[in-house]
């Protein structure tokens, strides 16, 4: 089930762990994009090892924001009835 449209807020507050990281916009969206492309080829198997190994080149403290990121979207799908 998709989640739908989201308010600005709910955007903010998913990256925001990223933000405070000190990444900027345009390498978030890369991080997502990334994201989302892994799970459309592995078809949904992917492990949280592989969701990891997206950020495995960041800094330290993207590393950590990373899965805090990954735990509000999934969240917010699961409050918005997914």
């Amino acid at each position: 089930m998709c989640v739908g449209s989201l308010s600005p807020q709910q955007y903010e507050w998913v990256i925001r762990p990223l933000l405070d990281a000190g990444l900027g916009l345009d390498r978030i969206r890369d991080l997502l994009f990334r994201l989302g492309f892994e799970a459309i080829v592995s078809e949904g198997r992917g492990t949280a090892a592989q969701v990891s190994t997206l950020v495995r080149d960041q800094p330290v403290a993207v590393r950590a924001a990373w899965p805090e990121v990954i735990d509000r979207m999934i969240a917010l799908h699961c409050r918005d009835g997914g």
